[in-house]
């Protein structure tokens, strides 16, 4: 390393060559006043690096700013990759979210692609970088901002670097999948996509739109691991209705090519393929952050502070990195997503260019579209409120996307999780066909918000017959948790009375199913029932030989007209009423989830 024994500078640029131990170095020492015109050094682009390279210079124009990426573009969008595969986003540059020349036009900045930062001196305030000659380079800064991203993991197995086997991180592999699918010879026919996250499940949509045949396989017992399960049954469904063959509860082992490409699961199931796709996550790119002696957090990201400064006075961090914190349970996360990511590098370049901007928390708000069906969730799910302790409670609700007589709506499913002492949302999960994105953002205002129930509940939507209906899904979700907190019903999911009834020695359970006869004939809770709305008060003599002392769990098939019921049975006499949350609907859902987690036992002939 060339020792620098000092940095006091006055002169606008300082270019000049050493050479130690046979390497040549550029070195930049450039600059005409520390105080009013920081150099300022962004390694990485993308959502944060480029966010941050351009806030700084609308937050001082006199800064000298310098952009560093060692891939081929600057500014790309990640998020539409996918699209690109399957052909709905057409050109390969309206991937580009902006290039170097427009960043130094309209910005004045210095943007060096195919250029790597290979370490960092942060007692010097230099980095080495590495320009795609080879050639190394000394560049000093006052404020460093690191942005260096996640790669996708690749676990050590046999056979794991095939060449059939690829990532979707890049442009570049985006282009290499799609010049495949494109091909007249050797085209690909059989996909295999290990890990069936929002990303796994968008490149699942892609190859079925090219007409490959898609088997889908993850460790986990679901599809979407971060939704609750009965929220993520409907995305499986459907990409079965499509024809994708699904592999749950069952992990990649090893790779075995060519001539069949082979891959091997831990059961020990063979899955033929022609193509696989890796996507069981990412690992973030901490090797300069340690290298530059920052502090590393429990959850595995750099430690930052609101102002995204590091543990290092002269340096920030952003994107994939970093440590967030989590709005609702407090708790260290990482979030790789493109949302945070550009707010962060928003704040880093503020603050290193002599502004001030602070970054709050995160809530893991995402969407994700699988064929005709879309989920999201924002905040936490049930699952996680019960692993934090926190005494909440769990509410599911169907209702359409628009007023029922205007033609087109469909259903959504939407579930709430809300603090039961306060009634603040603290979660939301919603599955459909049409207006989840609508809906999902109204719930992720309203946790940010530290909104209630009833707040919810009282919020004036927009409204006409094509866009919604007179009480939005939103308010619907909202009262039906709010009657549950209220005490003016209680209620139960169907996995919670799955698990009930699985117990040797549970309580006499009678369901009641207040749907009409012929909704009834057509499918039914196993054991229940059938006693409809408006003939209930009518008919209560037919319950008269059920124990008191049992749990009567009265269903429909969204859980309207059950909870009117459960008021009913409530006011005469019966003391243990309870509405199934969601109805019929979410006890199909419950069934798609159980059935759609244990696979049959071969696939593809394995």
């Amino acid at each position: 390393m060339v020792e620098i024994t000092s940095l006091e500078y006055s002169v606008p640029v300082v270019d000049f060559a050493v050479t130690n131990n046979q390497r040549k170095y550029q070195i930049h020492l450039g600059g005409e006043s520390l105080n009013d015109s920081p150099r300022i050094i962004v390694v990485g682009g993308v959502a944060a690096g480029a966010s941050a390279a351009a806030k700084a210079r609308r937050t001082n124009e006199n800064a000298h700013i310098t952009v560093y990426e060692k891939g081929p573009f600057v500014s790309f969008a990640n998020c539409g990759l996918p699209y690109y595969v399957a052909k709905e986003i057409v050109d390969q540059d309206s991937l580009l979210v902006t290039k170097p020349e427009v960043l130094s036009g309209r910005f004045d900045l210095t943007v060096k692609t195919n250029h790597e930062v290979v370490s960092i001196d942060a007692a010097a305030r230099t980095v080495v970088v590495r320009d795609p000659s080879g050639n190394e380079l000394i560049d000093h800064y006052d404020k460093l901002i690191l942005a260096t991203g996640s790669s996708p993991i690749r676990p050590r197995l046999p056979g794991i670097d095939g060449p059939d086997i690829h990532t979707l991180t890049t442009v570049p592999d985006a282009v290499q999948i799609r010049k495949l699918l494109d091909g007249r010879r050797n085209r690909p026919h059989r996909a295999v996509i290990i890990g069936l996250g929002a990303i796994g499940l968008e490149v699942a949509e892609a190859l079925l739109k090219r007409r490959l045949d898609v088997t889908l396989v993850d460790l986990a017992p679901q599809v979407l691991p971060l939704l609750d399960p009965e929220m993520a049954a409907p995305i499986a469904v459907h990409l079965q209705q499509k024809g994708a063959k699904l592999v749950l509860g069952d992990g990649i082992a090893a790779f075995h090519s060519p001539t069949p490409n082979i891959a091997l699961l831990s059961s020990g199931r063979q899955i033929p393929f022609d193509i696989a796709i890796l996507s069981i996550g990412v690992r973030p790119n901490l090797e300069l952050a340690r290298s530059a002696g920052l502090a590393i957090g429990q959850a595995g990201g750099v430690v930052v502070d609101s102002k995204m400064l590091t543990s290092d006075p002269h340096i920030y961090a952003a994107g994939d990195i970093v440590e967030s914190t989590h709005m609702v349970t407090g708790r260290k996360l990482r979030m790789p997503m493109a949302g945070p990511a550009n707010r962060q590098g928003r704040v880093a370049g503020t603050n290193a260019a002599g502004g001030a901007a602070h970054f709050g928390s995160v809530l893991g708000t995402f969407i994700v579209r699988v064929g005709d069906v879309t989920a999201g969730k924002t905040g936490i799910g049930e699952r996680e409120a019960k692993q934090e302790g926190i005494d909440h409670i769990a509410s599911l609700s169907h209702s359409a996307n628009h007023a029922t007589y205007y033609p087109g709506s469909h259903m959504l499913a939407i579930k709430v999780v809300a603090d039961r002492s306060t009634g603040r949302l603290l979660g939301a999960q919603v599955t459909g066909r049409q207006g989840v994105d609508k809906r999902l953002d109204v719930f992720a205002t309203a946790v940010a918000a530290g909104m209630t129930l009833d707040d919810l509940a009282e919020l004036d939507f927009a409204y006409a017959p094509p866009y919604g209906s007179a009480r939005d899904p939103v308010q619907m979700a909202a009262m039906a948790a709010g009657n549950v907190r209220a005490g003016k019903v209680k209620a139960m999911t169907p996995a919670a009375l799955r698990e009930l009834m699985s117990q040797p020695d549970h309580a006499p359970v009678q369901v009641l199913d207040v749907r009409t006869a012929e909704e009834h004939a057509k499918g039914a809770v196993a054991g229940a029932i059938n006693l409809p709305l408006e003939q209930l008060r009518s008919r209560l003599q037919e319950l008269t030989g059920f124990d008191p002392n049992g749990l009567l769990v009265v269903h429909c098939r969204s859980g309207q007209r059950s909870y009117v019921a459960a008021r009913i049975l409530a006011q005469r006499g019966f003391r243990n009423v309870v509405n199934l949350s969601g109805g019929y609907l979410s006890y199909l859902a419950d069934l798609d989830a159980q059935r759609v987690a244990a696979p049959p036992a071969t696939v593809n002939g394995g």
